[in-house]
């Protein structure tokens, strides 16, 4: 190939290259990582209204015990982790009715780099968001501790995590929460067997969503954490008698949640 030839093909491939370049770094969305889901510092505070279910078996039969309550949670501090990575202490307080005062409950922490979102709570570590946000993506949002682990509601043990893999369904969208509207929310699907064709579906209820919306962080959670061996429904026949029953007719043990976010500063 003649000089001038091989100069003038080189000189196209470089301006090639760096139109290329210039068109991902002036692409607006690969700037939008989607951290202000999950936004993080000191001073930040959510009150959150919670009705909760919790299914306790009794003498002859199953008790459904309902309550509401208040819950805030507050960013109180930081401090880093043996990695040097920054964690933001939080404060939970709780409280039965909306004229009580309010008592501290727990500590937790949260934390967020460039590629997670990090809720650590009970000696267990959530991630519950993962970076860039886009719809469709998945991960093992429990990936950091054994998912068979046993949990205790109302005296009675449950395998709550099992199964449990979570996935964006949608981002971006507008929503209500309770008296609140939001711009922007991204819903987290953490559990749901409730389409699965088999005997471990039909026992075991896990469903579990969370919505985070932009610049204000986590806005509504709901679970369904209920388990029965149609016993006192069906006599133990997991049939179609009991298959088709409703949850709420043929649970024996385990709880119902529903927390949506009322303030927020």
């Amino acid at each position: 190939m003649p000089l001038r030839s091989r100069n003038l093909l080189l000189a196209a491939i470089a301006l090639l290259l760096l139109t290329c370049n210039k068109s991902e770094v002036e692409d607006p969305g690969i700037d939008d990582f989607g951290y202000d889901y999950f936004p993080l510092e000191v001073g930040r505070s959510w009150e959150y209204e919670v009705d909760s279910i919790i299914y306790n078996p009794v003498v002859g039969g199953i008790a459904r015990d309902s309550f509401r309550t208040y819950i805030r949670e507050t960013i109180a501090d930081t401090l880093p982790d043996n990695t040097g990575q920054v964690l933001y202490r939080v404060e939970r307080y709780y409280r039965r009715s909306d004229s009580l005062p309010w008592k501290p409950e727990k500590v937790f922490t949260l934390s967020r780099d460039e590629q997670r979102a990090t809720r650590t709570e009970d000696n267990l570590r959530f991630t519950k968001l993962v970076f860039p946000v886009r719809m469709g993506k998945f991960w093992d949002g429990n990936a950091f501790f054994d998912d068979s682990r046993i949990v205790f509601v109302a005296g009675e043990s449950i395998e709550m995590f099992s199964g449990w893999d979570y996935r964006i369904l949608e981002a971006g969208a507008p929503e209500a929460v309770g008296a609140l509207e939001f711009e922007d929310v991204v819903t987290v699907r953490n559990a749901d067997n409730r389409y699965l064709n088999d005997l471990s579906a039909l026992l075991n209820l896990r469903v579990a969503t969370e919505k985070y919306a932009r610049g204000i962080g986590l806005v509504y959670r709901e679970l369904d954490i209920l388990d029965t061996v149609c016993e006192f429904c069906c006599n133990f026949e997991t049939g179609d008698t009991c298959r088709l029953l409703p949850w709420e007719e043929k649970a024996e043990k385990g709880f119902s949640l529903r927390q949506r976010l009322i303030s927020y500063q």
